[in-house]
C-alpha cells in the first residue's frame, strides 16, 4: 500500500473506534431512561398515567398513578430524550457499518 492509503485507513479505523464508543455511550444513557410511551386515561374525571411498552411481542402497561404536572413534564422529557438517543444510535450504527465496509470490504463486522 502507498502512504496516503495507509493514512486514510488509519483515520477510518480511528472513526470506527469513535463510533463504537458513541454506541456504548448511547446504550448506557438509554438504560437510564424509561422505555415506551406515555398514555393517559381518564377514569371518573381523574387522569391516570400509564407507561406503555413492548417486550418481544407483548404490550405492557405499567401503572404510574396520578402524577403531578412537574412529574408528568419530566417523564415526557425523558421519553423524548430516549427517542432522540434511539434515532442517533441508529445513525451511529449505520455509519459504523459503512466505515467498516470501507476499511475491511464486505467481510462481516464483529
Amino acid at each position: 500500500m502507498d502512504k496516503p492509503a495507509i493514512v486514510v485507513e488509519g483515520i477510518l479505523k480511528e472513526e470506527l473506534l469513535r463510533l463504537k464508543s458513541a454506541e456504548k455511550s448511547y446504550l448506557r444513557e438509554l438504560r437510564k431512561l424509561p422505555k415506551g410511551s406515555l398514555q393517559m386515561k381518564r377514569i371518573k374525571g381523574i387522569l391516570y398515567a400509564y407507561l406503555v411498552y413492548r417486550k418481544e411481542q407483548a404490550v405492557f402497561r405499567k401503572y404510574l398513578g396520578r402524577l403531578s404536572q412537574d412529574a408528568l413534564k419530566q417523564l415526557k422529557e425523558q421519553i423524548a430524550r430516549r427517542q432522540k438517543y434511539e434515532q442517533q444510535l441508529r445513525g451511529v450504527r449505520r455509519n459504523h457499518k459503512r466505515v467498516w465496509r470501507m476499511v475491511y470490504g464486505h467481510r462481516r463486522a464483529v
